[in-house]
């Protein structure tokens, strides 16, 4: 296994997601201004998760969440509608490249990661409502999530 894979992978996924969704993006973790957006998203990858079917042949999985945020608005009530939208649309194939500055970094492709779609399983792009979260503070939250899967040659 390349230790650099976990590094790329997540780079290549936020870069997808923050290319691919006109909301402001913030990854998680990350400082952020958010008092004057009326929306933006927030990255989130659980994983990858690694696993050699043969040798040096690797199966790897991993989860993205998206969590998003507008303002309440009385007069726009499909403002977080249309955001879980243009979220959900973003969950592609994902091309994964070699970014980063190091010097095994040079923006080569790897690989391409596929979005899992099985019924049974429940995986799939699921968007999941919370509405207004504390009734003080006027926003809304939701979450798109998506499972990946992708092989590897060490």
């Amino acid at each position: 296994m390349d230790s650099n894979w976990p590094r790329w992978i997540f780079a290549s996924c936020s870069y997808h997601f923050d290319q691919n969704v006109s909301a402001t993006m913030f990854v998680e973790g990350a400082h952020r201004e958010t008092e004057s957006l009326t929306e933006f998203i927030e990255f989130r990858m659980d994983g990858p998760y690694f696993t050699e079917t043969s040798k040096d042949y690797w199966h790897v999985y991993f989860e993205i969440n998206i969590m998003l945020q507008t303002l309440l608005s009385e007069t726009d009530l499909h403002a977080i509608h249309r955001l879980a939208g243009e979220v959900s649309a973003a969950f592609t194939e994902i091309p994964i490249y070699k970014y980063g500055e190091g010097v095994d970094d040079d923006d080569s492709f790897i690989a391409c990661a596929k979005l899992k779609q099985d019924k049974r399983k429940r995986e799939r792009i699921q968007v999941n409502h919370f509405g207004q979260i504390e009734p003080e503070t006027k926003l809304i939250q939701a979450t798109v999530e998506g499972h990946y899967e992708l092989y590897l040659d060490a």
